[in-house]
Formats: C-alpha cells, structure tokens, sequence
C-alpha cells in the first residue's frame, strides 16, 4: 500500500511536471506566433506603402499642372478602398489647406471661436485644452493655467510645433485624465486639423471646418479672418490606414504634384 502511494505520487508529479512543460511550450508557440503575425503584417504594410507612393507619384503624370484636372482628382478619389489578400486598405487624398494648422493657433484669433465650438461637444473645460495647445506652441515656460505648461510635468514633452497627431493625442490624453472628461474625444480633430498646412483654401474646406468657422463667437464666420487664405492646385495629403484581424497601421505623408517631392513622412506600424 505504501508502495503504491509512493507510486501515484510519482505519477501525480510526472503528470503536472509535463502539463507545466505543455503550458509553456503553448505559450511560447503562441508568443512565436502572434510575433511571426506582427512581423508579417509589418512587412507587407511597408510594401503596401511603398505601392500606395508609387500610385500617387503616377497621378502626377495624368494631372500634371492643371488645376482642373487636380479639382476633378479631388472630387472623385478622397477615399479609395482596397482589399489586398486579406489585408484591408484605405488610402483617403485631400488637397492640403483644407484643414486648419493647428500650429498656427492665437489665442486673440482663435480662443473664443474654438471655446465656443468645443462647449458644443459638452467639454467641461475648453479653456484647459486650448491653454494647453497654446502653453506648448509657445516659447517660454509660463502658465495661462495650472497643469497648462506640459513641459513642467513631463521631461518627455517636447515643446514647440507639433508634429503630427500622436503627439497631438498626448495633450488631449493628458486632459481626459486630468479632467475625468472623455468628451475630448468625441471632438472630430482629425477632420478639421492638421500639422503642416500652411494656408485655408475655400474651395477645399473639410466640412468640419467649415462648422468650426461658422460657429456662433469670437471673430467672424469667414475662412480669412480665421487663417491665410491661399490657393493649392497641386498639393496632396495622403493618408493610408491599413488592417489585418487585430492588427492595423495608420501612415501619412504629403506629395507634390509638381515637384514630385514627398515630404512629412509619418508612419506608425
């Protein structure tokens, strides 16, 4: 009896010892796997990419210098979908200066206007993000607002012009922790701002900024007493969202239909 206790003890031991061994085999060939996938997927975005930039660079040669030509390109391609193998690609076109440079924000321009667009998606406090967004273009360190100057709170922040939206996210994440207000996401930045834009041209306004500008405050609701007007005929914002299951990369760049040039290139895969 004593024996077979020893026994099924043993045999108890061996049983969980090779589940233990089978749970991290598992786990390891999962970890593999899910690597393998990230790597794979990686690999065929930047080959997509490289795709996308060559079909832009071919609709110069068709659209060359003329600015109807360009309208018609913008009038029938802002959003392109695709579907390559199992990969789900976008790739939206617009003319640059149809958004606002969020980094051309002034406070004596643009403060009332934007405070009273942004009361309109509920926020509690839209004077804290817009001293936010001001306190970070600027160059000193001083503070329109406690917890405004972000460079003070974080040695990671870079002061200065904003670069894309990712950077962007963090003053807005930084609100929605601060303030416990997530309505700060239900505002539609992306289709109304835009990093290296250097002028508004009215012929190609998102309809979103057109509702910004048109809201009720501060300074008119004309395009040129919000920013510099101008007029773009051969100027592209490309953006390229691709999705694979779980999986997903968003890239960005501008293109110039007359000089061919690429230019901001942006990419988070």
């Amino acid at each position: 009896m004593h024996r077979r206790a020893i026994a099924l003890m043993l045999t108890l031991f061996m049983l969980l010892a090779m589940s233990a061994a089978l749970s991290i085999t598992l786990a390891l060939f999962q970890k593999g796997f899910t690597t393998y996938a990230a790597n794979s997927f990686r690999i065929q975005s930047a080959v997509l990419i490289v795709d996308t930039v060559n079909i832009v660079a071919s609709l110069a040669k068709e659209v060359g210098e003329s600015p109807e030509a360009f309208e018609i390109l913008m009038q029938s391609a802002q959003e392109l979908p695709f579907r390559v193998g199992t990969v789900d690609m976008l790739v939206k076109l617009h003319p640059q200066g149809a958004k606002f440079n969020i980094n051309h924000y002034k406070r004596d321009k643009h403060h009332e206007k934007l405070y009273a667009y942004l009361l309109g998606y509920n926020l509690q406090r839209p004077g804290y993000i817009l001293d936010m967004i001001e306190d970070s273009l600027d160059d000193d360190t001083d503070e329109n607002q406690y917890g405004s100057e972000r460079v003070l709170y974080d040695p990671f922040f870079v002061q200065g012009k904003i670069a894309d939206y990712s950077q962007f996210l963090k003053l807005l994440d930084t609100y929605a922790k601060e303030t416990k207000d997530t309505n700060i996401y239900s505002v539609p930045w992306r289709a109304w701002i835009c990093f290296t834009g250097e002028f508004i041209d009215e012929r190609y306004m998102t309809p979103e900024l057109m509702a910004v500008i048109e809201t009720p405050g501060g300074i008119s609701e004309e395009a040129e007493d919000f920013d510099t007007l101008g007029e773009n005929s051969s100027e592209l914002n490309c953006e390229v969202y691709l999705r694979q299951d779980e999986a997903q990369s968003v890239t960005e760049f501008d293109f110039s239909l007359k000089t061919k040039a690429i230019s901001n290139f942006r990419a988070i895969l």
